[in-house]
């Protein structure tokens, strides 16, 4: 009888060391994207363009400040950005910012950047972490801006 809980608890101990190890090897993914906040909304509302071309980090680092990791990429034409981030950061502040953008939307906000927590001592199964939406402005603000937050009430009656 001993014999055959020793063998259960070894497989077990195993089973556990195998889901321990099955995201050692995996690479995170920051996902999120960029658009343009022509009317200084706050958040994107139907005419807020996506920013193809923005330039998007990654950056860990560890309590003493020291950089660990950095990685940047371009958006897509949909203002997308999936940025490979390799290894567990469990105890390291990262944060996902954005760059620079390549239109004359570029002039960063309070949400241009954010914190991605890369760990999988989270909870979190998947090796996606989301983060965003980031936002520029642009010197200008979009001709329909007025009509767009009436839609939201923003400048609506105190009824």
């Amino acid at each position: 009888m001993a014999k055959i809980s020793a063998f259960f608890g070894l497989i077990a101990l195993l089973a556990l060391l195998g889901v321990a190890n099955a995201h050692a090897g995996h690479n995170f993914h920051v996902t999120g994207k960029v658009y343009c906040d022509n009317c200084a909304a706050g958040y994107p509302t139907r005419i807020s363009p996506p920013i193809p071309g923005a330039t998007v980090a990654v950056e860990c680092k560890d309590r003493a400040g020291k950089r660990l990791f950095y990685n940047e990429q371009s958006t897509d034409n949909n203002g997308l950005f999936n940025i490979a981030v390799q290894g567990e950061h469990e105890h390291d502040a990262c944060e996902a910012f954005t760059v620079s953008s390549p239109t004359s939307c570029n002039i960063p906000t309070d949400s241009s950047r954010g914190p991605v927590f890369l760990t999988h001592n989270n909870g979190i199964n998947s090796d996606e972490r989301k983060t965003g939406p980031f936002a520029y402005r642009s010197t200008t603000t979009h001709s329909a801006c007025q009509a767009v937050m009436a839609e939201y009430n923003i400048y609506g009656d105190s009824d």
